[in-house]
């Protein structure tokens, strides 16, 4: 396995081409008390950074404010590859995945946040673009970006 790892390796092109399709990236941060705390989130990618946004508390937030360090992973399966498989254990999947490590910041500066937003209503709700986000909203949402210090991005087929 390990030798496949330095050979499949996926194109920058074809990492920003997963980055910008799926949409559930997992955040894994640092607890305080030591262990790791992983969570699926919804996130845009755009100027080579990640952007995530939630509630103002909690423990992501918390971990974000004790350590910066942070891994950020995205995968797909796009299936089982068992024709002519025998033996359960000769069964393997067709995957691409990307890993970031990245240092985690909390976005206060009220435009930063509003296009962060802005691209997640794009992404998500593009039936509401054009519309205006309230200040309020803006203001009350936590925005977590992730600048990209490292990413590997695999692939199997």
């Amino acid at each position: 396995m390990r030798h496949r790892t330095k050979t499949h390796l996926l194109t920058k092109d074809e990492i920003d081409e997963l980055l910008l399709r799926s949409e559930v990236g997992r955040l894994g941060t640092i607890s305080e008390d030591g262990f790791p705390y992983i969570l699926p989130m919804h996130y845009v990618y755009f100027d080579n950074k990640i952007y995530m946004h939630g509630l103002p508390k909690g423990k992501k937030i918390d971990n974000v404010k004790f350590n910066q360090n942070v891994c950020f992973e995205v995968d797909e399966m796009i299936g089982l590859l068992y024709e002519g498989v025998e033996n359960p254990c000769d069964v393997n999947t067709e995957f691409n995945s990307v890993i970031i490590e990245g240092k985690a910041s909390l976005l206060s500066e009220f435009d930063e946040k509003y296009r962060a937003l802005s691209q997640i209503v794009s992404k998500f709700t593009p039936h509401l673009v054009g519309r205006e986000l309230p200040e309020k909203m803006v203001k009350g949402t936590a925005v977590i970006k992730i600048d990209i210090l490292n990413c590997v991005g695999r692939y199997y087929k």
